[in-house]
């Protein structure tokens, strides 16, 4: 059996109130398991950035074998500079033991987006100019968003039943998607928080390289226009929303994670012990909880 399962193929449609965009898709049998199938997935970010190997997104589909005709399917949106996937493959096989498919994208700079193979996996994104940083945003918002519309044409997968997973910035960049697109049946967003010209300068992460770049607030706000949850306030009411965030974290703060509660009022929010990074611990558990609530908004 070849391993190519499509050639390129030509999509070309609307989304919302988006315009009519046409692009060519890639979709490739990386591996067969007795458990998945593994599907490489390549297409053209709606963005272009300074660099054009930045500007092809790699997705990775698993289809699990066990599972109904055409599987509910779920995006993940990984962390923004980790070496490797091992936490959210976690919750990638978690999910597919649930009998949901799933797919994870490469954000911008992360992994093959990379602008050389010595620059660690996402350490580009945080750019230096409150502008670059914003449009770097917004090309992961925009990246996520093409990854629906390509899973939508995909006779492998219910493309009317998408949901939204992420940690810390896939949790960002979720939130952002889904408070624009209607699509997604529900979100699962671990370690996010809302307010982002607040946050780049209350987080330990980002506040001094932030003010080192010497990058002003007002700056921030400008370029973030249109990108926050909290400009949707209103139109995110009703939307299937559960937040994991810890009580102790720096990077995503407490008082961000609860405007990103506040930026989608009917959402479930749960706190746990500890901080970003030692939130780890609950990889014991959290897996399975984030499956049942994801197979239970999926439905």
């Amino acid at each position: 059996m070849s391993n190519i399962l499509f050639l390129p193929i030509l999509l070309a449609f609307a989304v919302g109130t988006s315009p009519a965009a046409a692009f060519e898709s890639i979709i490739r049998l990386e591996a067969e398991t007795y458990r998945y199938r593994l599907y490489e997935v390549r297409f053209p970010s709606p963005h272009q950035s300074p660099f054009p190997i930045n500007d092809t997104v790699w997705g990775h589909l698993y289809i699990p074998r066990q599972a109904e005709k055409k599987p509910p399917i779920v995006l993940v949106l990984p962390i923004m500079a980790a070496p490797n996937t091992w936490i959210e493959m976690r919750f990638v096989h978690e999910f597919l033991r649930q009998g949901l498919a799933v797919m994870w994208i490469e954000m911008p700079y992360q992994f093959h987006r990379r602008p050389h193979p010595s620059i660690p996996s996402g350490s580009v994104f945080l750019a230096r100019s409150a502008k670059r940083l914003g449009k770097n945003f917004m090309q992961s918002r925009a990246d996520a968003r093409r990854a629906m519309d390509v899973l939508q044409t995909l006779d492998l997968v219910d493309g009317s039943r998408i949901g939204i997973f992420g940690i810390s910035l896939g949790s960002l960049v979720g939130s952002a998607v889904f408070s624009i697109d209607d699509r997604p049946k529900g979100a699962v967003l671990l370690l996010g928080g809302a307010d982002m010209g607040d946050l780049v300068f209350r987080s330990n992460l980002t506040a001094e390289f932030i003010k080192a770049a010497g990058i002003k607030r007002a700056e921030v706000d400008e370029a973030w226009k249109g990108l926050d949850p909290l400009d949707y306030r209103d139109s995110n009411r009703g939307k299937r929303v559960v937040l994991v965030n810890a009580r102790s974290d720096r990077v995503i703060p407490t008082f961000n994670g609860r405007k990103l509660a506040e930026a989608f009022p009917d959402a479930l929010q749960r706190w746990v012990p500890g901080g970003h990074y030692t939130a780890i611990l609950h990889l014991l558990w959290m897996p399975s909880y984030a499956a049942y609530e994801m197979r239970r908004m999926l439905e």
